[in-house]
């Protein structure tokens, strides 16, 4: 997250940097190059960290596919190894049609449970990256809302550095002028925070959605096989 660290001392005139009100003017052009240096060095360091943080998103989702891929590859071969165990057991024309009868209703539900598992994780992926494009959308904006701020102070400190404004005065304002750059720029990412609870509001949604289809699976697949009981006469 791109916080607060843009605007640690450096933004305000820290009590080391502090110039004197005479010399306000003769140093504002190294100050305000120093302060975009650091601005812009943050904002390297940042999307740094947001190309690393998508890398690593993708690779997580890319691992998650691979491993249902393999458990699901599992339980087709172990239950295609119980149909044919199945079949073999099968001796009379009843038996054999409660066992068709049983793959369709196995079928059916496995076939159910993945789409709704697929449908439930898409639905997950979507919410996330539709908070991640809105939280980058408003750093952005609260970054360039806070550079033109900071840019109109030091324009405003430069005309007033041609006229026969107060030194004292200049800089006061100056150091006003950042300060409320700061402020704004601390507010506008205070309410970006909430793109967090967007997300773990679409993980909760995904949790429930994962356990009712856990639930319906299991009461289909209890229900083939006690009809799969009753027909070879076991209860």
């Amino acid at each position: 997250m791109f916080t607060l660290n843009l605007l640690t001392p450096s933004i305000l005139f820290a009590q080391t940097e502090t110039p004197t009100a005479r010399g306000i003017c003769t140093k504002l052009s190294e100050i305000e190059l120093r302060i975009g240096q650091r601005t812009n060095d943050r904002e390297t360091k940042l999307q740094t960290r947001r190309t690393e943080r998508l890398s690593n998103l993708e690779n997580r989702r890319n691992e998650r596919n691979e491993l249902r891929r393999e458990h699901r590859g599992k339980w087709d071969a172990n239950r295609q190894e119980h149909y044919t165990k199945l079949e073999a057991r099968a001796q009379t024309e009843s038996q054999k049609q409660a066992v068709a009868a049983f793959k369709v209703a196995v079928e059916a539900a496995g076939t159910t449970r993945r789409g709704a598992i697929d449908a439930a994780v898409q639905a997950f992926r979507a919410s996330v990256d539709t908070a991640i494009t809105n939280r980058k959308s408003s750093v952005d904006g609260a970054i360039a809302t806070f550079k033109s701020s900071r840019d109109g102070a030091f324009s405003k400190a430069k005309s007033a550095c041609t006229g026969n404004t107060n030194p004292k005065t200049i800089r006061e304002s100056l150091q006003t002028d950042l300060k409320a750059a700061r402020e704004k720029f601390k507010i506008d990412t205070q309410a970006i925070e909430k793109a967090r609870e967007t997300i773990k509001t679409a993980a909760d949604t995904r949790k429930q959605a994962i356990e009712k289809i856990r639930q319906d699976f299991e009461s289909a697949m209890a229900k083939a096989r006690q009809d799969l009981k009753t027909a070879f006469g076991e209860q």
